[in-house]
């Protein structure tokens, strides 16, 4: 039995076994000439076909369960792969901070990993969600605490905590917030 058989030539042999007996059949009957020995053999093939088509349906049912399997257990790979090089220039950076001389050289280090990491993010299709100044909305925003405010209307994001995600239309996580009561009274 050939394992890489595609769906196609599946469902080629299929409609063959199918339309081949039906024909088949059909013509013999309507002349009346068949052999019942011709149809045993005719029904034996048919059978063997057909137990042939369905063992490589099987097959190939069993193949897409575990390309899906595969595809499940290594789908975050290029996100990694792309990660790593951020990861291993914070490392440098951390190491640099013991010889810096300065904290400006150290926070420009960092802030290039920084940027370095948005930019894989980005290309993952993972973007950040915008809070401060935006209207609450519990669908994105985590609401931690609420605080009196003049300059914000009440309802909107006073300040944003810790930053949400999201990728595509899925939020990876909240963004936590402080959300503005109004101006106190």
């Amino acid at each position: 039995m050939n394992e890489q058989t595609n769906p196609q030539e599946s469902e080629q042999v299929e409609q063959a076994v199918q339309s081949e007996s039906a024909e088949d059949v059909m013509s013999e009957a309507a002349d009346g000439s068949a052999d019942p020995v011709d149809w045993e053999q005719k029904v034996a093939e048919l059978e063997d076909r057909l137990i042939r088509s369905h063992a490589e349906l099987a097959n190939y049912r069993r193949r897409s369960s575990n390309e899906i399997d595969q595809i499940r257990k290594y789908e975050g790979l290029s996100l990694v792969r792309d990660l790593l090089p951020a990861l291993d220039n914070l490392k440098r950076a951390t190491a640099a901070a013991e010889n810096a001389s300065s904290v400006a050289d150290l926070k420009t280090g960092v802030e290039m990993v920084l940027q370095q990491m948005l930019e894989t993010l980005t290309r993952h299709h993972i973007e950040a969600i915008p809070a401060e100044g935006e209207p609450f909305d519990p669908n994105q925003h985590e609401a931690v605490q609420q605080i009196p405010s003049d300059k914000i209307e009440a309802m909107h994001v006073l300040q944003d905590l810790e930053t949400g995600y999201r990728m595509y239309d899925r939020i990876v996580r909240p963004a936590k917030v402080i959300v503005s009561t109004g101006p106190a009274q």
